[in-house]
């Protein structure tokens, strides 16, 4: 099973000897398109990935989510699966963590994506799938709340920038996730990990503030058991 959506799309493709140009003309789209969905710079439309899974005559689910009809009743899920839709599902980019100074997040850094049930996305965490993403932690600053390797979905939104709250932020050469308390209403601030045992706190000045940046306030956390 791939979880890359970018390689089950050329997988579904090569099933049928179909050549990017052709599949471009049945599908109305572009080369281009083509080649970055392909490649993963690009996400399809829930329905463009409808039309796609028809034309190839595959199972839209695995499309989608990489899940095999086959693997839904082993799981339990069988009568769910059969009953969601692409539509159902919003895609979200996961990122490569950026190391040393190089600690802005690019486009090219995206490696897959995840899918959400677009529900829970709406109905959980009042957020606007385009300004999420994913993101690995590192480092156990933060522990035990998030554990290195933990998987972090990031609101980027400027609206949830706010309040107290664990966000990924970038401060000098570091990008980190750290809990912020607010103060004097924004024109300062407190920085800590839940590990008090290698994380201490942080009290930022208004100039320190400066070099401050939030990148994104962290709203879900996926963890390995």
């Amino acid at each position: 099973m791939n979880s890359k959506l970018n390689k089950r799309i050329l997988l579904s493709r090569n099933s049928k000897g179909f050549t990017q140009k052709q599949l471009a003309k049945l599908l109305n789209i572009s080369l281009p398109s083509m080649n970055h969905y392909e490649t993963g710079k690009r996400i399809p439309s829930a329905q463009l990935l409808a039309t796609l899974a028809d034309i190839v005559e595959c199972d839209p689910g695995w499309l989608l989510t990489g899940m095999e009809k086959k693997d839904a009743p082993q799981l339990g899920i069988s009568s769910v699966v059969k009953s969601l839709t692409l539509e159902d599902f919003v895609l979200v980019p996961r990122y490569n963590a950026p190391s040393g100074k190089n600690t802005t997040i690019h486009s090219e850094q995206i490696v897959d994506h995840l899918a959400f049930k677009a529900a829970w996305v709406n109905q959980e965490l009042g957020a606007d799938p385009k300004n999420l993403l994913l993101i690995h932690s590192k480092g156990d600053a933060m522990e035990p709340t998030i554990r290195s390797g933990d998987l972090l979905l990031v609101d980027q939104s400027e609206s949830i920038i706010k309040g107290d709250g664990i966000y990924l932020i970038r401060i000098e050469d570091g990008m980190m996730v750290k809990r912020v308390q607010w103060l004097l209403g924004g024109s300062s601030a407190i920085l800590c990990g839940d590990n008090s045992a290698v994380s201490k706190e942080q009290t930022l000045s208004s100039a320190q503030m400066e070099k401050l940046h939030i990148l994104g306030r962290v709203v879900w956390v996926g963890s390995k058991l």
